[in-house]
């Protein structure tokens, strides 16, 4: 059985916030931060995180076969936004 303490903050004693293990490592390395420069290594730091993961998921799709060349130019060329229906007012 897995337990997971979670913190929680209440704000203006109408909502609770409840952050989960990550969140809260997240929260202890910001609190540390001195400076812009600090804020910016973070930044970065989280970025590459966040490209990393993207890129795994991503080499994950190509070697299953669920992504490729062609499927990237198909999708290219797709009209993928929402149609919009004008309405008369």
């Amino acid at each position: 059985m897995v337990i997971e303490k979670r913190l929680k903050i209440t704000i203006m004693a109408t909502q609770v916030l409840q952050f989960n293990q990550a969140q809260q490592a997240v929260l202890n390395v910001i609190s540390c931060l001195q400076s812009e420069q600090d804020l910016a290594d973070l930044k970065r730091t989280l970025v590459k995180f966040m490209n990393d993961r993207l890129q795994r998921e991503m080499d994950k799709l190509w070697e299953s076969g669920e992504m490729s060349n062609e499927k990237l130019q198909k999708m290219q060329s797709e009209h993928l936004r929402t149609a919009y229906k004008l309405t008369d007012k």
